[in-house]
């Protein structure tokens, strides 16, 4: 989205994802934010996804920021929508959290609110190491509201076992031999609007123009008896695949290569005509208490030592851009600067008032 909050991310990750903290890179890290007598005597409240991903989340990040400073993290463990809600009934006052992880959908109308506490970039030891793109995503009004830990990428995740050419781009999930074993998630559920965006995108269209929409809504139209499942949620995707009721699915590459990992048949398609950018940052809390110590573990979440071992447990890119990924991770994972540039991103400016519209839409077709 041009001008205002994109990060989508994958929310959460599969129970049972195997995450392992991976080897750092020695670059300065968080050296600059050392203890001190004052930061000792604090505590932080931190929000990020359940699962293995806030497990992982508490290992590269909350941990090493205990140690050096000597403050305490309360993590709370949740999703977006429950964040947003919270801090709206705060109203920018005494904020039940202190550091928030959005996803796009969240962080816009959480900025538009002024929830959110602009930062002042020029105190944060490694912003100039985060990916401009990325950074630009989580910038609203011209102001930088957050700073980005992990982008994946939405294209086609699918069983190897039961499609033996990879698909190429987004149009391959309406061929014919793939009716019965399509998962298509709800455009209420960050995959699906994606995937709509993408379909959109795809026949030279643009979110904001109706006339495009519609042409998207008639495409999807013909999936209809074709569906074999509508995953609302990620153990849900995680299920339908891999019990074999869907062959073909939109969804984020991380998911697809931790499956892979753990020895189930999936591969992943970056689509040709561009994947869906889906960015997770972190933003501080208007009328927080705590502006200096929510900087130094801004300075440690965006540190590439910490952010390393967090992509490649989760198999999502980083959004520090001076890292040097293990081969594996390189040889699977698109990522940097020319990349993201590529991406396909949600309008969020325009999804989000019309997104129950859609859906319903949507619901009209699907039943």
């Amino acid at each position: 989205m041009k001008g205002g909050f994109t990060r989508l991310a994958g929310l959460g990750m599969v129970v049972a994802l195997a995450v392992t903290a991976c080897g750092g890179v020695d670059t300065g890290g968080s050296s600059s934010t050392g203890g001190s007598p004052d930061a000792a005597k604090q505590e932080l409240t931190v929000t990020a996804f359940a699962g293995a991903w806030g497990e992982l989340f508490k290992k590269s990040f909350v941990e090493p920021f205990e140690r050096d400073t000597g403050a305490k993290v309360n993590l709370v463990y949740g999703a977006n929508a429950e964040w947003l809600t919270k801090l709206r009934a705060a109203g920018g006052k005494n904020p039940p959290f202190d550091v928030i992880a959005f996803t796009p959908d969240a962080s816009l109308p959480a900025a538009s609110a002024g929830l959110l506490q602009p930062l002042a970039t020029d105190g944060l030891a490694h912003f100039k190491e985060l990916d401009p793109v990325l950074a630009g995503k989580s910038a609203y009004d011209g102001k930088q509201y957050g700073v980005p830990l992990t982008t994946g990428s939405t294209g086609l995740l699918y069983r190897t076992d039961k499609i033996k050419t990879p698909p190429a781009d987004w149009a391959d999930i309406f061929d014919k031999q793939y009716c019965g074993h399509v998962a298509l998630p709800p455009l209420t559920y960050n995959p699906g609007l994606e995937f709509f965006s993408a379909l959109v995108t795809s026949q030279g269209g643009r979110l904001s123009d109706p006339a495009a929409v519609d042409r998207a809504f008639d495409k999807l139209a013909t999936l209809k008896g074709c569906v074999s499942s509508f995953p609302a949620n990620a153990g849900n995707a995680a299920t339908v695949i891999e019990n074999g009721d869907a062959w073909i699915m939109p969804f984020w590459d991380g998911r697809a290569f931790a499956m892979a990992q753990a020895g189930s048949p999936i591969g992943f398609t970056y689509p040709k005509s561009g994947p869906v950018g889906a960015l997770t940052s972190y933003f501080v809390a208007a009328g927080t208490q705590k502006s200096d110590l929510a900087n130094k573990f801004l300075d440690h979440l965006t540190a590439a030592q910490n952010q390393k071992p967090f992509a490649e447990g989760t198999w999502y890119a980083a959004g520090n851009d001076s890292i040097s990924y293990s081969e594996p991770f390189e040889q699977k994972v698109k990522h940097g600067p020319d990349v993201f540039k590529k991406f396909i991103w949600v309008d969020y400016a325009v999804a989000t008032p019309k997104l129950n519209e859609w859906q319903q839409r949507w619901n009209q077709i699907f039943g």
